[in-house]
């Protein structure tokens, strides 16, 4: 049965009983009618049992009666029913308090109504409610079925299959993210314990429960259904209904994950567009498609960005690894509505955002950042703003320039800037036996010691430099205290002669500290 006991008391003819104790107790799920008269009963009592009696069992003693309902609780029975009239007169005010003290249902029968009329009253009523919840499953099949013959991505395939499970769903991507939540549950309450094995499982919490399905693609699991319930509630009628909603759903998220942007139009495009930065192509051409296309990312101000890695010879993303990023970049909330185009080139995987504003481009770096992979050192090289399309060769350039130029610095910042980077851009023509020469005329007490002292000032005369002379900015990046970067800094000062709150002395460190890592 799906009824609570204050349900039961709603159904014909239980409803001309009475509840006369436990009222606290309500809620507890009713599973099984049964009707008794032996005294060894609760030894055979399970959870959501409840019992029928006319008092027989326990007539002569309420302390027996006290302690039928108490080993009835403690084995989380429904609840009691007793018709009086027979042995009973009235209920024992002992046995009243004792059922509201423990929330235990306590029922006074209807004595017109025999058992079997009152248990044949909750079958009937059962059989109602089950009649309906398949007449309502049937329907939320037909409907499930005309979501799958209209295979269409673009208009929201998890809000149509929500709209017909007519439960609140979640969609959670095999990277974690969330793509989809008409629930009002937080990320942390849908993601806790992150990372999930790929099987399904029920949640309780206070006030509702998640039922999590797996999505699978082939063998592979793809990403995660989470069903927002009441608690304690999943018919089975519609538990096979949760799972063929699990099934399309794994075959929209499949799609998404497999196409992305691929349609037609975007595979030629960014096959022109690769043919167009190897110099074989013209840009009308590339203009020209991306119409076709519905991309307009280079119509106005845009930025380019080249995502790269050191995992692999060339420095380049392996195809798996490049595929998982820019699945990343595509579905992740935290980056999608940038509204980038992404192309797969010989130098990694090229972006091209539209931006409006130096902020623009901040709020793209510190997304980037965020849903970049933190396993391995991925790197993300950002061209200057450009106005027109006929600057995207340039800008393209300026990203390769500026993973060239890191590689050589060996900077480990994820997230590198041409802009901040073309004081290295304009030195690297200047011989390296004058950079040499520079570096020990600002830093020789320095480089002339092997002492550890010195190489840990050395450490710290670059992360200073690094972090625009930031002391709390230097000391986290040492995982040191900022007494200590301050210590290390008079002390290199009085070694160098230099004065590091000085404007030109800052510059003399600043194009050393440059020229030491683009010699070593």
């Amino acid at each position: 049965m799906l009824l609570t006991v204050e349900e039961a008391m709603r159904v014909y003819p239980l409803s001309e009983g009475k509840l006369v104790a436990g009222r606290a107790g309500g809620s507890r799920p009713l599973k099984s009618l049964n009707i008794i008269d032996a005294p060894d009963f609760v030894q055979w009592a399970k959870d959501g049992d409840m019992f029928f009696t006319t008092a027989y069992v326990f007539k002569d003693s309420v302390e027996d009666a006290i302690a039928t309902i108490r080993s009835l609780h403690q084995r989380h029975s429904a609840g009691l029913g007793i018709k009086l009239g027979r042995f009973w007169s009235e209920m024992p005010a002992a046995l009243i308090e004792e059922a509201d003290a423990l929330g235990f249902p306590l029922i006074e029968l209807p004595y017109p109504f025999a058992f079997s009329d009152q248990i044949n009253g909750l079958l009937q009523d059962e059989i109602n409610r089950n009649t309906s919840w398949l007449k309502r499953v049937v329907e939320k099949q037909k409907r499930l079925m005309k979501v799958a013959l209209y295979q269409d991505i673009a208009d929201n395939p998890f809000q149509r299959i929500a709209s017909v499970m007519e439960y609140p769903m979640a969609i959670v991507g095999g990277r974690g993210h969330i793509l989809f939540n008409d629930s009002d549950c937080s990320e942390g309450e849908l993601m806790g314990e992150w990372p999930w094995k790929p099987e399904p499982r029920r949640i309780t919490k206070i006030d509702r429960q998640l039922y999590r399905l797996p999505l699978f693609h082939g063998d592979d699991c793809i990403g995660f259904a989470i069903f927002v319930l009441p608690v304690d509630y999943l018919p089975k009628s519609e538990e096979g209904l949760f799972h063929q909603a699990s099934e399309m759903l794994a075959y929209y998220l499949s799609k998404m994950m497999e196409n992305g942007s691929e349609t037609f139009w975007h595979q030629e495009l960014g096959a022109i567009i690769n043919h167009y930065l190897e110099a074989g192509a013209s840009l009308d051409t590339v203009l020209h498609q991306a119409e076709k296309a519905g991309v307009h990312v280079l119509d106005s101000r845009f930025v380019c960005v080249l995502c790269t890695a050191e995992e692999v010879e060339g420095n380049r993303l392996k195809p798996t690894r490049l595929k998982a990023v820019r699945q990343e970049l595509e579905f992740n909330p935290a980056i999608r509505d940038k509204r980038g185009y992404h192309v797969v080139t010989e130098a990694g995987l090229l972006s091209i955002y539209p931006v409006s504003s130096a902020g623009t481009i901040q709020a793209l770096a510190s997304s980037l950042e965020a849903v970049s992979p933190k396993d391995r050192l991925i790197q993300f090289a950002f061209s200057t703003p450009k106005d027109t399309a006929m600057q995207f060769a340039e800008a393209f350039d300026e990203c390769k320039e500026t993973i060239k130029l890191s590689r050589k610095l060996r900077s480990r910042e994820q997230i590198l800037h041409f802009d901040t980077i073309q004081m290295a851009h304009l030195f690297q023509f200047v011989p390296e036996d004058s950079m040499r020469h520079y570096c020990r005329h600002v830093l020789g007490p320095l480089l002339d010691s092997d002492s550890t002292g010195a190489q840990d000032m050395l450490q710290t005369l670059e992360a200073f430099v690094g972090n625009e002379g930031l002391l709390g900015d230097t000391a986290r990046q040492l995982y040191v205290h900022r007494n200590t970067v301050s210590y290390r800094l008079e002390k290199m000062s009085e070694l160098l002669g230099l004065d590091f709150k000085k404007p030109n002395d800052f510059m003399k460190l600043r194009l050393a500290v440059l020229f030491l890592r683009m010699t070593d």
